[in-house]
């Protein structure tokens, strides 16, 4: 079975420009975890989740720091680099300064993508939803819900073979 089978089309998306609060109301009425971010040709972009948003909204872990004469050292490198990452988000006043951008090729699928490969990416727990892409464009999603629907629709066959 291929990604084209069970695919959501077309997928609900926004583009950099759209406010915090729109992909907030956005996500909440159609119960989704996360929407594609796309430019005016279709072209995705990026991709904003709920983790993103709560992330946004979590408060600030302040890192240590070293006072020597009048500078501030960060004690841990990579807790300052979470601060300022951090920090970012909780700024955010729009999809496209709040959107993830990891690699977005590992990110995305083509309609002609096996399930299998699908279900694979998808024990990664940052990895809620996969854009569909074909021909640069977004076409559609594919969500654990829509996995968790043909896993359901595959039971109940095997269910039905075997009482049958």
């Amino acid at each position: 079975m291929q990604v084209r089978d069970v695919m959501s089309s077309p997928a609900i998306t926004v583009t950099p420009q759209t406010g915090i609060q729109e992909v907030a109301r956005l996500m909440r009425e159609n119960q989704i975890s996360g929407v594609p971010v796309v430019d005016a040709a279709g072209a995705l972009v990026g991709i904003v989740t709920e983790l993103d948003l709560i992330a946004r909204n979590a408060p600030l872990r302040q890192p240590s720091y070293l006072t020597f004469l009048s500078a501030m050292i960060p004690l841990n490198p990579s807790e300052y680099r979470q601060y300022k990452e951090q920090a970012l988000q909780a700024l955010a006043s729009n999809a496209g300064e709040l959107m993830g951008h990891d690699d977005l090729e590992a990110a995305t699928v083509s309609p002609n993508t096996d399930m299998d490969e699908v279900m694979r990416r998808m024990l990664n727990p940052k990895l809620t939803l996969l854009p569909v892409v074909e021909h640069g464009r977004v076409v559609g999603v594919i969500t654990r819900t829509d996995v968790v629907r043909l896993i359901e629709k595959l039971e109940l066959e095997l269910l039905r073979r075997n009482q049958g």
